[in-house]
């Protein structure tokens, strides 16, 4: 399964689900796109949601938003 984040590290909504994801220990199963080190990440990340609003977990081409959404989705799916 494809999965990708967008985030940026000064996000308190993205520390989150980084902190789950670190929790969960699944950070090497999530591509990290960090929004703010890669302006091509933030390009993408308009295309697909029409907004720059992160974090965004993408999943086999959907976007899930919302760290609450992403923390409940990575629990089911890693815990």
């Amino acid at each position: 399964m494809a999965l990708e984040l967008y985030f940026y590290n000064e996000c308190g909504f993205s520390r989150s689900v980084l902190n789950c994801m670190t929790n969960l220990h699944c950070e090497d199963k999530i591509v990290k796109k960090n929004i703010r080190e890669n302006p091509e990440y933030e390009t993408e990340l308009i295309a697909l949601t029409g907004a720059k609003t992160v974090p965004v977990l993408v999943i086999e081409g959907k976007a899930l938003k919302g760290s609450e959404e992403i923390n409940k989705y990575l629990v089911v799916e890693f815990m």
